[in-house]
């Protein structure tokens, strides 16, 4: 059995995307997955038990069928300078070696997610270089290329890391940034030990939310849920409604799944917007529920219509905060997120590196 920590130079990197992804493509190959979470700090109660919520998804999508105790054995479950002041780092430890041992079990491999990103975690003992050298794991780095520092945050990482890190994959790479990653590989990844295992292009699906995830953001109300499915349904793109037909006209075609926002007492736009297909969802803002014949238009046509307490600009806020975070959830964007990782990740170089029978590739 050989593990791989999977980690991060900043939060919503897609970590959890990629370890769902290739854990997925390996199963079907054959490979027995294993995922362990030293620690987490996305705490939620499912079944009384206070768990990481995206440790807990990502063994239930994987099916590892280990016990989320041993999957994520330490949650912060208090403010974490309180959670540091009581803590004994050994017994942290050891907490994390028998659980790792206990996952290790039976697998061929297994993927070890960090916390955030790779230096959190080092006043307890649990940083990135702190479990790699705890569990003698190799690090893979997820880069999203936010804008071109990205490549200082790197090479500070291969500093701090050292030869543990051993792997670069981009993520969410568009427009200009794609041009770069030749560069940035011959120059300085290359030159300091680091091998590139691919560059995963972005994708307006993943970066989207479902409906249902919208209406969890803003504690919105149903008024129309469409049709049996569509609260699933991903929305990539957002536009307010504040101005003219004519001109509202022009931007819902150019769009493809976008939600409109917009108030309540808007009919004209509503209406528009109910005719053009693009508009999968509308946001009905300041608690202005829209006319009956609006409302029986939109189950008509199957399009979800949520009421909003706040404001339109407000209910723009809380949307957007949340876009670019969104978690890998439900089988559209798995499906997708496996897509894009078969097609630019170099797999077999993985599969190489993990020791796994590469017999299994020709299935």
């Amino acid at each position: 059995m050989k593990g791989l920590l999977v980690s991060s130079l900043e939060e919503y990197s897609g970590k959890s995307a990629l370890i769902i992804a290739v854990g997925l493509i390996l199963r079907e190959r054959g490979f027995k997955i294993g995922y362990f979470k030293p620690f987490g700090v996305g705490i939620t109660r499912i079944e009384n038990h206070l768990v990481d919520e995206d440790a807990y998804n990502t063994a239930l999508v994987l099916d590892t069928g280990d016990s989320i105790e041993d999957v994520c054995p330490i949650v912060i479950d208090r403010p974490y300078m309180d959670f540091v002041r009581a803590a004994d780092p050994l017994e942290l430890k050891k907490k994390v070696i028998d659980s790792y041992k206990r996952i290790s079990e039976d697998k061929d491999v297994v993927f070890v997610e960090s916390a955030v990103e790779y230096k959190v975690g080092k006043a307890l003992g649990l940083c990135d270089s702190a479990v790699s050298s705890m569990l003698d794991l190799d690090l893979l780095i997820v880069v999203k290329y936010t804008n071109d520092f990205i490549l200082d945050k790197i090479l500070a990482a291969r500093e701090l890391l050292g030869e543990r890190l051993k792997f670069i994959i981009f993520n969410q790479l568009s427009g200009y940034k794609e041009g770069y990653v030749t560069f940035i590989n011959e120059r300085f990844l290359k030159r300091n030990g680091l091998e590139l295992l691919g560059s995963l292009p972005f994708s307006p699906l993943l970066a989207g939310l479902s409906v249902r995830e919208i209406v969890d953001a803003l504690s919105g109300e149903w008024l129309i849920k469409g049709k049996p499915g569509e609260e699933e349904v991903i929305i990539e793109e957002l536009l307010i409604g504040a101005m003219s037909p004519p001109s509202a006209l022009k931007y819902f075609r150019r769009v493809r799944k976008a939600a409109l926002i917009t108030g309540g007492d808007r009919a004209d736009l509503q209406n528009l917007a109910l005719e053009t297909g693009t508009i999968k969802c509308l946001l009905l803002t300041g608690n202005l529920e829209p006319t009956g014949t609006i409302l029986g238009k939109a189950e008509e046509k199957g399009v979800p219509v949520i009421l909003v307490a706040d404001d339109t600009l407000t209910t723009l806020g809380k949307v957007d905060e949340v876009f670019g975070k969104a978690r890998i959830r439900g089988e559209v964007k798995i499906r997708k997120m496996k897509e894009l990782v078969e097609r630019f990740v170099d797999l077999k170089r993985l599969i190489d590196y993990l020791n796994l029978d590469t017999a299994f590739l020709q299935k």
